[in-house]
């Protein structure tokens, strides 16, 4: 089996102990491939419920434990000291947290801290070296938040915490649904939300070990118009908004194919991947032909690192911008609203 990335050597052992010790470097081998494997994403609603802590908290030191070759352990070579504005989660003694984590990950993404930002962070206890570590790596540290989008993560926090509380039943299924929605309205928590309502739409979902199912399907058709309407009130286009995109188009498609139209023209100045995510929804809601093929075109060079590929991306994008506008709805998609409660 062949692992891109990691160097592998190819002969045949000639000895018994030879033969043993190349078995323990392909033990090796995968053992560092599985630890670099993407976690299942965690959005809000299962960050709630796993953390043992949730804290509001301004980052007062980032530094390095000193090396003990003992002792030294990988997940715990970079620590970061919180002092802690709010407490929403879990019981603690002292203000002032001293969380455990690993800079020198990149696939999956750890969770990371900088000095004098304010973050929310989900936190469990590090029973072996004392203090906490961060739950779920980078899905539990939110970082860039203000105090308005603060508020909004708040107030998510405090009703999810509620709805914990309910026996299980349908009104529960039926409130945390509605509670997926209000996520998925505001952007601040949009990807909270919309994760959930579609996981398919986003890239991720490939590694989520639980089986994601759409909840979209069960959505009452006022529950798709309030995200349509959140939808047109977006003024530049971001990932966490495809899959809002998905989960509403059948309402008005021509509004929606509009509404792309201008993303699109916003997008290509800054973004060859977010500008191919806009395509796709495009060529879906017009069946062009030769937009279609345009866009195959494109996703070839999309992710080069090749100035002459990437200039051939941009020029194929702009043929797509000047093809779309001639280009209208070519056939209404199957709508939602026929699963209206």
């Amino acid at each position: 089996m062949y692992f891109p990335g990691h160097t592998y050597l190819f002969y045949k052992p000639k000895t018994t102990v030879m033969k043993k010790l190349f078995l323990l470097l392909c033990a090796a081998i995968i053992t560092d491939i599985l630890l670099a494997y993407p976690i299942s994403p965690r959005p809000l609603r299962k960050l709630i419920m796993e953390s043992e802590l949730i804290v509001w908290a301004k980052v007062l030191i980032v530094g390095k434990e000193k090396e003990n070759n003992k002792k030294d352990n990988f997940w715990e070579r970079d620590y970061a000291l919180l002092q802690v504005n709010e407490l929403l989660q879990g019981k603690i003694k002292d203000t002032a947290l001293k969380v455990y984590f690993s800079s020198e990950m990149i696939c999956p993404a750890p969770g990371v801290f900088f000095k004098n930002e304010q973050v929310l962070a989900f936190l469990d206890k590090n029973k072996k070296a004392g203090g906490y570590t961060v739950h779920a790596l980078s899905y539990g540290v939110k970082h860039g938040l203000d105090a308005t989008a603060y508020a909004v993560y708040k107030e998510r926090i405090k009703e999810m915490q509620a709805l914990l509380e309910m026996d299980d039943s349908g009104e529960k299924d039926e409130q945390i649904l509605e509670w997926l929605v209000k996520c998925a309205e505001d952007k601040a928590t949009r990807w909270e939300g919309v994760y959930e309502l579609s996981p398919g739409s986003d890239f991720m979902s490939y590694y989520d070990r639980e089986g994601p199912v759409r909840k979209d399907i069960y959505l009452n058709g006022e529950q798709r118009q309030r995200l349509f309407n959140a939808l047109l009130f977006i003024d530049t286009i971001n990932y966490s908004d495809i899959p809002l995109v998905d989960i509403v188009t059948g309402i008005n498609d021509a509004a929606m194919l509009d509404f792309l139209k201008k993303g699109l023209l916003k997008a290509h100045t800054t973004s060859l991947w977010m500008s191919q995510y806009i395509m796709n929804r495009i060529v879906l809601l017009t069946a062009d032909k030769e937009l279609e093929k345009l866009l195959e075109n494109f996703e070839k060079f999309v992710f080069s690192y090749d100035e002459k590929e990437r200039k051939q991306a941009k020029q194929i994008l702009a043929a797509f911008i000047e093809k779309m506008k001639k280009t209208g709805l070519k056939h209404e998609l199957p709508g939602s609203n026929d699963n209206d409660a």
